[in-house]
């Protein structure tokens, strides 16, 4: 549950045809550690190329694993079926692959992927925009340890994305990881809702090149 949506969603209105985005995310799920609950340092690079008006794709390489002889990243594409007038959301919907590759010796399984979908609903707010969704997770192995483990995860989330000048946005976002998923079974400790899930804060900077 610690790698599901550990970066705030980003992909809120197109970039333009031709145009780039970079953008950097931090934070994760609350965890306890030594008696204190705090987020988990998980960073990410992530790029954004707007292949039509309303077609972008984008590529996201989780810093985290790296140190650990993993290399994780995801890629995929944002289609964006209705496209905000203030009043009207912008629609997101974005399919992606995340996938995981162990770089370390004597490993049995050095690939793991996990396909992701992602609705999104952003507001305009001024220049600044408000913004929920949900992602709808299919994980490829079931844990071991819970027999009736679901088919699938959710993880609904809300935010707000702050307008920095002409080039940079800010994003605040709060995420519920796994809320159909008990977190009392696990081996980390989750700061989630009446057992379920993880609740993540998450930030994010974004910038036009």
């Amino acid at each position: 549950m610690l790698y599901i949506g550990c970066a705030a969603h980003t992909n809120l209105q197109p970039v333009g045809k031709g145009e780039w985005q970079g953008n950097v995310s931090y934070g994760g799920p609350i965890i306890k550690v030594f008696g204190l609950n705090m987020p988990t340092p998980w960073p990410v690079l992530g790029s954004r190329y707007g292949l039509r008006d309303d077609l972008d794709f984008d590529a996201n390489l989780h810093i985290l694993p790296l140190p650990y002889g993993i290399t994780g990243f995801d890629l995929g594409s944002t289609w964006y079926p209705i496209i905000g007038d203030g009043r009207t959301p912008t629609v997101g919907i974005q399919p992606r692959i995340m996938t995981f590759m162990s770089v370390k010796e004597g490993v049995e399984e050095r690939f793991r992927f996990v396909p992701i979908l992602t609705g999104s609903a952003a507001w305009q707010h001024r220049k600044n925009s408000v913004y929920t969704g949900m992602n709808l997770v299919i994980p490829t192995t079931r844990p071991d340890y819970d027999e009736d483990a679901s088919f699938y995860m959710t993880s609904p989330f809300a935010g707000y994305r702050w307008a920095l000048g002409n080039r940079f946005k800010l994003y605040t976002e709060i995420k519920w990881q796994g809320a159909n998923i008990r977190s009392d079974q696990l081996a980390v400790t989750y700061t989630g809702i009446a057992g379920y899930g993880a609740i993540a804060p998450l930030i994010a900077l974004e910038w036009n090149f």
